[in-house]
């Protein structure tokens, strides 16, 4: 029969509070088995060191013949041993009973054996910081006085300073072990799944582990990607679908505009009709960076460049490349054929002359697009990156205005090879966009 665990254990604040009772119990285990062995240790081992030396030599004067023979041998243990004050008395001293005086009295009792009476105590006349006194009643009738050997104590186990490490040094260990396990574990996915969120493919759940409170946070997680990725996905289909269905509309319009006899008016129409089948291509073109590519191949990326700066120069542009002859890059050609392409048409609109550079070492490929035009200030050098942001938001669409996705369609292809795509100032004027690939 199995039995329902009970709900408050699934939430931090049930687990916290079995910890620390946890903690409790063990302090009280440890602290139990300290004065345990504390007793023992102090009732056999420091016991046998003090007053085993004291057993043996009231054996050893007991064994001894009375009268000369005995003094003589209490004479050499005085020599040997002086601080025990071993004599022989006229009669039993009164002595007063102590508290601490059982443990050695039950332990000399058990070593001297039956025939011999042993009293510990304090003397009337003796001070209270000296050590106790002892008297042995010998079986043929005499009596021995002693002082008792100072003997070592262990420090208590049960102090407050001893009470506050052991809870502090307990509470921790059990502490980091369920932190590590309940917490930090999970923790650690959140931000790994939040790294590598993507919207390509399946998204594969968050494991839902842990206190209540973190599998809550898991769950809404979980929801909360599918959310973005149906919104996104709705997103693209959308625009997807108006750019496509643009298409056939804006061909029409084009060959109606062949009939029209006003060469001006025309030509008007012709250049609306352009930019938006511009528009529309660009749309078609940014919502493809965040679907299926063509598989990485090695390729010549010099001559892709050179490609990409003579299709330019054939249409009139003054446009140049400087690099090596060949260069070979694992990259995707036609995302990166692109990509430079977008960055050498956004700098031919604002620029005179354009240069395309090529850098290679074990470090990395850079390319870059150099060009002797305005430049963007700092402030804005992050935000053109952005999709549909241009360099003036106020000017009209004429045929040298960029829809403002040129720049965001060359930073996803760069990010998409384990790139980036970074604006900088070229002196004394002018804009550097360089696309940054890693090594192989």
């Amino acid at each position: 029969m199995s039995f329902a665990r009970p709900q408050f254990l699934n939430r931090i604040s049930g687990q916290m509070t079995i910890l620390i009772l946890v903690s409790l119990l063990a302090i009280h285990v440890v602290i139990t088995a300290g004065i345990f062995l504390s007793h023992r240790f102090e009732g056999s081992r420091v016991l046998d060191d003090g007053l085993g030396e004291v057993v043996l030599l009231v054996k050893l004067v007991a064994a001894a013949p009375p009268g000369a023979e005995r003094t003589r041998l209490l004479m050499q243990i005085a020599r040997t041993y002086p601080n025990l004050e071993i004599k022989i008395a006229a009669a039993m001293p009164p002595l007063d009973g102590r508290p601490d005086a059982e443990p050695p009295l039950r332990y000399l009792e058990q070593r001297l054996g039956p025939g011999f009476q042993v009293a510990i105590g304090r003397a009337a006349a003796q001070p209270t910081k000296a050590a106790p006194m002892l008297a042995v009643h010998l079986p043929d009738g005499e009596m021995l006085t002693a002082r008792l050997p100072p003997h070592p104590r262990l420090p208590p186990l049960g102090g407050p300073i001893s009470i506050t490490i052991l809870f502090v040094v307990i509470s921790a260990t059990l502490l980091g072990i369920w932190a590590t396990r309940a917490l930090r574990t999970p923790l650690s996915g959140f931000a790994k799944a939040a790294e590598g969120f993507s919207l390509d493919g399946d998204i594969a759940k968050l494991p839902e582990r842990g206190p209540e409170e973190i599998r809550a946070v898991a769950r809404a997680f979980n929801r909360m990607r599918e959310r973005i990725k149906t919104l996104v996905d709705d997103r693209t289909r959308l625009l997807a679908a108006m750019g496509h269905d643009l298409r056939t509309p804006i061909t029409r319009l084009r060959l109606r505009s062949e009939f029209i006899v006003d060469e001006e008016l025309r030509a008007h129409m012709l250049r609306d009709l352009d930019q938006m089948k511009s528009m529309t291509d660009g749309v078609l073109s940014f919502l493809r960076e965040g679907q299926a590519r063509e598989p990485a191949t090695t390729i010549d990326i010099a001559s892709v460049l050179q490609t990409v700066c003579d299709q330019f120069a054939d249409m009139g542009h003054d446009v140049t490349y400087q690099g090596p002859d060949h260069a070979t890059l694992t990259a995707r050609p036609d995302d990166l054929q692109r990509a430079v392409s977008n960055l050498v048409d956004n700098a031919t609109r604002h620029a005179g002359k354009t240069v395309v550079g090529l850098a290679a070492d074990a470090a990395g490929t850079r390319i870059e697009v150099k060009d002797d035009g305005p430049g963007i200030p700092d402030e804005r050098k992050d935000t053109m990156l952005e999709a549909f942001v241009r360099g003036n938001e106020a000017r009209t669409m004429d045929d040298r205005a960029g829809f403002g996705l040129g720049l965001s369609i060359a930073r996803a292809i760069a990010e998409a090879h384990g790139g980036a795509l970074t604006l900088h100032d070229r002196a004394p004027h002018g804009l550097i966009a360089r696309i940054t690939l890693p090594a192989a």
